[in-house]
Formats: C-alpha cells, structure tokens, sequence
C-alpha cells in the first residue's frame, strides 16, 4: 500500500526535523504508542496498540532512521508484529522550507500489512493508515505551534 502526503509546519526546517525525530514528541503525537526506548541515534524499539476495525492488538518493533540529512530528509523503516499480523513500512520524509519561514513535510513510501488484520480488506487499511498518519501529523503541528508560541 502506497502511503504519501504533505503537512505545513510553522516551525522552520531544523525546528521540525528536531520534533519529527524527538521520541518524547513521537510518543505523544502518534496515536497508540505506548514507548519508544532509543537503541542507537537512529534506532528506537517501540510498543504501539492499534485497533483496525474491530481488531486491537498490541504490536512490539522497531523505527530505523536512515539516510539522514538534518533539516532536509530522511529514511523511516519500521518493522511491527503481534499476535494480530505485522507491519513494515519504508517512508522518505523531505521537510522543503515556505516563504513564510515555515516547513512543508512531504512523505512517500510503502507499507505492508500481514496475518489478521490484513483480513480486513486493502481500502479500510488505506483508510486507518491515513487516518493514523494525519493524527499523528496534527499532533507534531500542535507541538510546533507550541515551539512557535513560546
């Protein structure tokens, strides 16, 4: 499943690529993360709950951050599994800057979806990954509009 996007940020470029790589950030934007312990400076284990259409599970795994370039891009790879299915994604995040000083995030990439939960059917799938991706988005703008404001 193809998964891309854009959000505008009012932080600027090395503000929101700190807040996009901040676990503490991470944890609280991203809808169902319970943890997320660093192993490295680009490799964090994580502990997410997520429910897809009736099927809530609990899925342990990990977000590797490649190809790194501060304030302008980089590699998300994350691997999940539970007793539900798993769950791997490889996503490349570009933060472009606005002529109001802000930043525009753009993603593209592909995730892939097993076991039960891929039983729910590819279109509610799309819809729950865009739906998670914009809750998570939101959450990251609020915190920057926090940056911004004080």
């Amino acid at each position: 499943m193809q998964i891309a996007g854009t959000k505008d940020f009012p932080t600027g470029p090395i503000q929101t690529f700190q807040l996009l790589t901040n676990p503490d950030v991470i944890v609280k934007a991203m809808p169902g993360m319970k943890s997320l312990q660093a192993k490295s400076d680009s490799l964090y284990e994580a502990e997410m709950e997520v429910g897809v259409a009736g099927i809530k599970g609990s899925y342990q795994g990990t977000l590797e951050m490649l190809d790194v370039v501060p304030g302008e891009r980089y590699r998300l790879k994350v691997n999940g599994e539970g007793a539900m299915g798993f769950m791997e994604a490889d996503v490349t995040v570009r933060l472009n800057e606005l002529p109001t000083g802000g930043t525009q995030v753009a993603y593209d990439g592909e995730a892939k979806v097993g076991g039960v939960v891929a039983g729910v059917g590819q279109r509610v799938l799309s819809g729950v990954a865009r739906f998670l991706i914009n809750q998570f988005f939101n959450g990251l703008v609020k915190e920057s509009q926090r940056v911004v404001g004080g």
